[in-house]
C-alpha cells in the first residue's frame, strides 16, 4: 500500500492548493462578467490549454522552482481560433488563455512562499522535526568496534527539548580519530526506527555519538545539524551506564 504520509510536504501542499483556490477565483470572476462568455467547459479548456509554456527550471533551497518564459499555449490557441479572420472568437477566449498563463506565475509565488513556511513549521534547529516519534528507535552498531549498548528511550523523550545544536567541527572531529587510530569511530551507532515530524517530508539518518551525549543529523533535504545533550542516552557501550 502506498505510504502517503512518507511523501506529503505540508507547505507544498498548502501553497499548492492556495493557489489553485486563486487561479478558480480569478476564473470565475472574469467568467462572470465577461458578456456573451462561451461554454463554461470550453472556458477552462482554454484555460488549461493556456498554462502551457516554456519554462526555466532551478534550484531554489533545494526545492524545484519553475518560472514560465514562453507563453506556448497562449500562441497556439490565437493561432487556432483566430484563423480563417475570425478574431472575434479569439476575443471570447484571450482573457482564460492568458489567465492560463498568469497561472503559472501564480504557482510559482506561491511555491516561493512554501520555502519560508516550511522553516516556520518545520524549524530546522529543533531535534523533534527530524525525530518526532521515538517510541519504536532501536540502536544500530554502525562500526565494527562499537561497543555494544542499549538506547534509554525515556532519557531520550526526557532530553528531547533540551537538547542544545553546536557546530559541526568536521576537521577537528576527522583529526582527532586519526590521533585515535583508525579503529576508532566518532558516531558509532545510528538511531534507528524514528518518525519525523508528519508532513515536513523528512527522512533523516542519525548517528549517535560515542558517548551518547551527541547526535549529529542528516536529513535528505538541507544540512546536517548537530545536537549535544547534558546526559547519555545509551547504557553501556561508550555512554555512561544506568
Amino acid at each position: 500500500m502506498f505510504d502517503f504520509e512518507k511523501y506529503m510536504h505540508a507547505p507544498s501542499l498548502i501553497a499548492t492548493a492556495s493557489s489553485y483556490i486563486l487561479i478558480g477565483t480569478l476564473f470565475a470572476i472574469i467568467y462572470r462578467k465577461k458578456p456573451a462568455s462561451p461554454k463554461l467547459w470550453k472556458a477552462i479548456l482554454v484555460l488549461v490549454l493556456g498554462m502551457f509554456a516554456f519554462h526555466f527550471t532551478f534550484n531554489l533551497a533545494e526545492e524545484v522552482i519553475s518560472i514560465p518564459i514562453l507563453p506556448i499555449g497562449v500562441a497556439l490557441l490565437s493561432w487556432l481560433l483566430g484563423r480563417q479572420g475570425n478574431a472575434a472568437r479569439w476575443q471570447r477566449f484571450r482573457r482564460f488563455a492568458w489567465l492560463g498563463f498568469l497561472s503559472n506565475f501564480i504557482v510559482f509565488a506561491f511555491a516561493l512562499l512554501a520555502i519560508p513556511l516550511d522553516g516556520m513549521m518545520y524549524p530546522k534547529n529543533v531535534p523533534s522535526t527530524y525525530m518526532m516519534d521515538v517510541k519504536k528507535a532501536s540502536l544500530i552498531a554502525s562500526h565494527p568496534h562499537s561497543k555494544e549498548g542499549t538506547l534509554n528511550k525515556a532519557k531520550l523523550e526526557k532530553l528531547m527539548g533540551k537538547m542544545k545544536q553546536k557546530k559541526i567541527e568536521s576537521e577537528s572531529w576527522y583529526n582527532r580519530i586519526r590521533k585515535d587510530g583508525d579503529h576508532k569511530e566518532k558516531f558509532p551507532y545510528i538511531l534507528n526506527g524514528t518518525t519525523a515530524a508528519k508532513g515536513s517530508g523528512l527522512k533523516a539518518i542519525i548517528f549517535i555519538e560515542e558517548d551518547g551525549r551527541g547526535i549529529l543529523i542528516t536529513p535528505n533535504k538541507g544540512r546536517q545539524v548537530y545536537f549535544r545533550l547534558k546526559e547519555s542516552i545509551l547504557t553501556g557501550g561508550d555512554g555512561e551506564n544506568g
